[in-house]
């Protein structure tokens, strides 16, 4: 019997969570966090300890497997991690440790979340590096193998857990980038030999389900940005921000400036803890990346250099969903030594991502930056998620017996379920609706 529980990830993007059930043994896949509402829990403390993981639960920062795991826990046999954003392991130093079961990631992801734990004092976090291509039993009816995927973080994988009902494989976040600016491509060869053992359920990210055409390679930014760059020389100091966990993207911006003799620097608490976890995996060269200022008066002391040598430095910066705290929204509030003015650039490469907290956050900010007179450029960025194209061509690779469209809310499921339609899979025969807190048994 193979039964699937959801606790989130499929009412919004966000708090990613599930149980796959195969007879008597459980494995959960992925144990995140809902980031917009993290953020406003966080508030400005800088220190969360097991104590709040009642109030983070009860506040829905992290799911709630408070029932499950009275009822359920020993039968967990791992916790599989696909990679290391927030909204998939974030909750493991506050849920995981009780299950007392392996939890199993690619070596940067592990990198992350041992970061994440290093002052909480957790004594029985049981965490495994599980290299991609590579399987770890964890009861005599299932093995992991995680299976080489892109993203928009270094290390991402596929889930793939082998049963003797075939495959299921758990696929958040994915993208097909062939031409990785760090990194392997895809694995095809793999998921074609999987599916050949035959794929009994893929639950997959439905992010852009609904977007037209292919998501472009992360190649195509590099040469994005260096354009703007270019076009951008004549200002004094450029401020560049994005994603903290884009490695790929982050390393880029680096290239690009020092070619353009432009000297970099990295400003932000989340863009120390990643880049730190890429060198200390030797995913990036530790001279590569300077080190990253975190502490306000160790960023002033940085910026009276940029303001006093114009047009020599790119700084590369947390911030670009206008959310409170990081540094460009205290850059704006004037909480740093450096006023903005038209002779600055500021280069999001980055979207806004679509819920109503940030396209707030976002848009006081936009406001704040054009007060000052900078010049913006936005959206310099693909997407790390793979477009209905995409989706096509996953599904056309797999096969699955069955398919259930996850990451995202009603209308990114819906267009995941369209999209297997033109496939030939049948809502409520072979392609299966759920939203959070909700199960079913597959045959």
């Amino acid at each position: 019997m193979i039964k699937i529980k959801t606790f989130g990830g499929y009412n919004k993007i966000g708090k990613n969570m599930t149980a796959i059930y195969v007879d008597d043994d459980i494995v959960i896949t992925d144990m995140g966090a809902d980031v917009e509402k993290l953020v406003d829990f966080e508030g400005d403390r800088n220190y969360l300890s097991l104590n709040d993981t009642p109030s983070l639960i009860k506040n829905g920062v992290i799911p709630d497997d408070i029932d499950f795991f009275e009822k359920e826990g020993k039968k967990v046999k791992a916790i599989v991690l696909t990679h290391g954003h927030l909204d998939h392991v974030w909750a493991v130093p506050f849920l995981a440790e009780k299950y007392k079961c392996p939890i199993i990631a690619t070596p940067y992801t592990i990198k992350v979340i041992e970061n994440q734990v290093l002052n909480m004092r957790l004594k029985h976090l049981q965490l495994v590096k599980l290299n991609t291509g590579t399987k770890y039993r964890v009861s005599d009816g299932i093995e992991i193998e995680l299976v080489n995927i892109t993203h928009s973080i270094p290390n991402s994988a596929l889930t793939a857990i082998h049963t003797k009902y075939g495959v299921i494989m758990y696929a958040n976040d994915w993208k097909l980038d062939n031409n990785p600016t760090l990194g392997r491509k895809p694995d095809y060869e793999r998921m074609e030999q999987l599916k050949a053992e035959g794929i009994h359920t893929l639950i997959v990210d439905s992010t852009n389900a609904d977007q037209d055409g292919y998501t472009f390679s992360e190649s195509i930014v590099r040469t994005m940005l260096e354009d703007v760059i270019k076009k951008t020389l004549d200002n004094k100091t450029i401020f560049i921000t994005t994603f903290s966990s884009h490695i790929a993207r982050i390393k880029n911006i680096i290239e690009i400036s020092k070619k353009l003799n432009r000297h970099v620097m990295v400003f932000g608490r989340s863009m120390d803890t990643y880049i730190r976890s890429a060198i200390d995996t030797k995913i990036i060269e530790r001279g590569l990346v300077p080190n990253v200022a975190t502490r306000k008066e160790q960023i002033n002391e940085l910026l009276k250099y940029v303001k006093d040598r114009p047009g020599k430095y790119v700084v590369i910066c947390t911030g670009h969903q206008g959310e409170r705290g990081a540094f460009l929204d205290k850059l704006t509030t004037g909480q740093y030594a450096y006023k903005l003015s038209s002779e600055d650039a500021v280069i999001f490469s980055s979207r806004t991502i679509p819920t109503p907290i940030n396209i707030s956050n976002r848009n006081m900010l936009q406001k704040a930056l054009e007060s000052s007179g900078v010049n913006i450029a936005d959206n310099v960025h693909v997407s790390g998620h793979g477009s209905k194209n995409d989706l096509k061509i996953l599904l056309n690779l797999l096969k699955p017996k069955h398919y259930i469209p996850s990451h995202g809310g009603l209308n990114k499921l819906s267009a995941g379920i369209e999209v297997s339609k033109e496939l030939g899979y049948e809502l409520g025969k072979n392609a299966h609706l759920l939203m959070d807190e909700q199960e079913i048994e597959l045959a």
